[in-house]
């Protein structure tokens, strides 16, 4: 054994393995490079007030998912989803981490004085659709024993396949994204617009003819229509939530339709 550790260091020295190691590993998609297009975009604000938009990164996973719980009317409106739940937090965080491991997921931060970037004001939760996502969500959905986790998974499965965009475009792949802006956020619209367009040219660069954006808000859904992109689909909150009380509805958000926007950036160049 004392024989076989001491030759170790020359067997790594040997020209054969100096070789593979200059082959590069492979990093997780949203590392760093050289991208002209993956430099931090800047909202100048008041004196008090800054932004700026990037790429999320492993690190963010915590803020993240903190966000989403504060703001979960907001992404799932009328759902009335308890995120104090330790399975739906679980369930959630899975969902999130499946978006997130793709590296397409763009994040709005505010500058807070005297401590750097911290505080997270805006989310563009950008997933990369296949056609078998939604058949993959409502298999997941049958093996939650919670009722309000897999209704979360089978309502986001219903969302996935409604407007049936890879079949009518004819694409095998759609960038979908979810714009998650409180409306009480300082220069609200404003971080909205770059989040859109952040996560649009980001799907430019990848090659995505169809991106799709899934609106849940009244805000998003004023910013999306002065860009003036494809309404495709449409849907009233109350046929999806049949059995919710009227002052559950009172608590959600203002908006009281989902609606599914779709944008191609190879041929519009946006």
């Amino acid at each position: 054994m004392f024989t076989l550790l001491n030759t170790l260091p020359l067997q790594i020295k040997s020209p054969f393995l100096r070789k593979l190691m200059r082959i590069g590993w492979r990093n997780f998609v949203d590392s760093s490079s050289d991208s002209k297009r993956n430099k931090d975009v800047m909202i100048q604000g008041t004196s008090l007030v800054h932004f700026r938009v990037r790429r999320a990164r492993p690190r963010d996973m915590p803020r993240v998912i903190r966000f989403v719980q504060q703001n979960a009317p907001l992404m799932w409106p009328g759902a009335n989803i308890p995120t104090t739940s330790k399975s739906h937090v679980a369930v959630m965080t899975d969902l999130l981490s499946r978006s997130l491991s793709q590296g397409h997921t763009m994040l709005a931060e505010q500058q807070e004085a005297n401590r750097g970037w911290l505080q997270v004001r805006g989310l563009a939760l950008n997933t990369s659709l296949t056609p078998w996502d939604a058949t993959l969500l409502e298999k997941w959905a049958h093996c939650i024993q919670c009722d309000s986790s897999k209704k979360l998974i089978l309502l986001s499965a219903q969302f996935l396949q409604a407007p049936g965009l890879h079949k009518k475009y004819m694409v095998s792949q759609i960038l979908q994204i979810l714009l998650l802006v409180p409306p009480d956020t300082p220069r609200a619209s404003q971080v909205a617009q770059v989040l859109a367009k952040a996560s649009m040219h980001r799907g430019q660069d990848l090659g995505y003819k169809v991106i799709r954006f899934d609106v849940t808000s009244d805000l998003v859904n004023k910013v999306l229509s002065e860009l003036k992109l494809t309404k495709e689909w449409e849907t009233n909150v109350d046929s999806v939530f049949t059995k919710e009380t009227n002052n559950q509805r009172k608590s959600s958000t203002k908006i009281k339709k989902i609606i599914v926007y779709t944008a191609f950036p190879q041929r519009d160049g946006k």
